[in-house]
């Protein structure tokens, strides 16, 4: 299963909006993982499935905040 993960992060990181992203993954994103977006490390608070899995893909939605260097 490949997750198509849409990155929304609340806040802003090093006092501006980041803009977030969508990447796939090889493993869907847990509350409390930390992920790197373009060299800045975000917590994940929140994932939410977009629509059910189809055709070797799930696609989901995690919202996270960054984490002060």
């Amino acid at each position: 299963m490949i997750y198509r993960v849409s990155y929304m992060v609340r806040g802003t990181v090093h006092g501006k909006k980041h803009a977030g992203l969508t990447r796939d993954e090889d493993s869907a994103p847990e509350v409390g993982d930390t992920v790197d977006l373009a060299g800045d490390v975000f917590k994940i608070t929140e994932v939410q499935e977009l629509i059910p899995p189809q055709g070797g893909f799930a696609y989901l939605h995690a919202t996270c905040e960054w984490v002060a260097d």
